[in-house]
């Protein structure tokens, strides 16, 4: 064998090798902006949650007028609007998705069980 077959099988490992670990670490970075998209959009469901909870709660007339609450309704909806900012991250991942992830999770815990005997 000479030397430049040598060289040519060292050239496809080498490439393979880094073919592999690119494939890995694309998909470490996919799982975790997956993970981030899917926290974001339940951070801003809550976010909005609140917005609302406190804005009924001003209209109660025990509260109605107080400047804390007021100042409060105004920082919430200034934090909403930086949080509608990032939509496009949160927005990545589809509701159909995190549902189609939900039951896989679910199914897996249920065989989980069943080969426990629990």
């Amino acid at each position: 064998m000479s030397d430049y077959m040598l060289y040519i099988i060292l050239g496809l490992c080498a490439t393979t090798a880094l073919n592999v670990f690119f494939i890995w670490y694309i998909r470490n970075l996919l799982s975790q902006l997956y993970f981030v998209s899917s926290n974001l959009s339940g951070l801003v469901d809550e976010t909005i949650s609140f917005r609302d909870h406190l804005s009924s709660v001003y209209e109660l007339e025990t509260f109605y007028g107080d400047e804390t609450l007021a100042g409060l309704l105004v920082h919430v909806g200034q934090y909403s609007e930086t949080l509608s900012d990032f939509e496009e991250i949160y927005e990545l991942v589809d509701e159909e998705d995190l549902k189609e992830n939900d039951d896989d999770e679910e199914y897996e815990s249920e065989s989980t069980e069943d080969t426990t005997g629990a």
